[in-house]
């Protein structure tokens, strides 16, 4: 008869063992996409599959930066640092807003805002591509892909659900010393919503960097492309060259892989107080 010190270690060495089987079947195609962005074409198409390859060269990753790559890398980088700052600002001012005030209407302006996240993109498409091309004249600039994307309704109700766990008693007393509405908003609710804001900065930043459909309606040229764009435009020239398109796809994924690391602790801090307030 096993005791039950015994099964709880023999049950934590079974959850080990398959989250480890679980980390590297999640990890194995990534670790081939960057191999195969340095392997020889020799090496690439073979079977059984070459998982070390034998001499490694970065000559794909030279050839591909020099396919308007640059370009690309600055239109996304611009396109989603106007958007994630645009929206952190906007969402937090809203959920301030819906989260501390009363004002007539708020219940039904919140349910409408909410409303808007449960209509799928393709509905609100040929409306929005009117209103940017014909209306605007935006079509085929960085405008064109920032415009649409400066408000989330996401994230309107993320920062709404945490700001509503700020005492109101903390607010009251910032007024009660002369503070105006605005320095409340900026020097107590802001830097108290840091977790919130990280996780939104996250979500966001991923979201239109990895857009496709919105910028491959809106823009034309190379000069207004994005990431996403190109690398489907590289990949559609050079099929046949597994080496380059691997390698350009691992030059869109790298910022997200960087981005990520140097922020989890904010992002995975953000998910959860975000996820108590729910």
């Amino acid at each position: 008869m096993l005791s039950n010190k015994t099964v709880s270690r023999l049950t934590a060495i079974l959850v080990y063992l398959i989250l480890f089987a679980g980390s590297i079947i999640m990890v194995l195609p990534f670790y081939w996409t960057l191999i195969t962005s340095v392997k020889y074409p020799s090496e690439t198409m073979t079977y059984p599959i070459i998982w070390i390859p034998s001499k490694i060269t970065f000559l794909h990753y030279q050839k591909a930066w020099h396919a308007n790559f640059p370009i690309y890398y600055r239109n996304s980088t611009i396109v989603a640092v106007v958007v994630v700052l645009a929206n952190i600002f906007t969402s937090a001012m809203a959920g301030f807003i819906f989260a501390k005030y009363e004002f007539p209407l708020k219940g039904f302006l919140f349910v409408v805002v909410l409303s808007t996240m449960m209509v799928p993109f393709a509905v609100v498409l040929i409306p929005c591509y009117m209103i940017v091309a014909v209306v605007l004249r935006l079509k085929d600039t960085l405008s064109a892909m920032i415009v649409p994307a400066l408000i989330s309704p996401f994230g309107i109700f993320l920062m709404r659900q945490f700001i509503q766990s700020i005492p109101d008693e903390m607010l009251d007393a910032a007024r009660i010393d002369g503070a105006s509405d605005w320095r409340i908003f900026w020097q107590i609710v802001l830097p108290l919503c840091r977790p919130a804001l990280s996780a939104l900065a996250i979500f966001h930043f991923i979201w239109i960097w990895n857009d496709f459909l919105w910028p491959l309606i809106v823009t034309d040229s190379d000069r207004s492309r994005t990431l996403p764009i190109g690398v489907t435009l590289f990949a559609f020239q050079r099929w046949q060259q597994y080496n380059l398109v691997v390698a350009a796809s691992v030059l869109v994924l790298l910022p997200m892989v960087v981005i990520y690391f140097i922020f989890q602790r904010a992002f995975v801090q953000g998910i959860v107080l975000t996820g108590m307030k729910y």
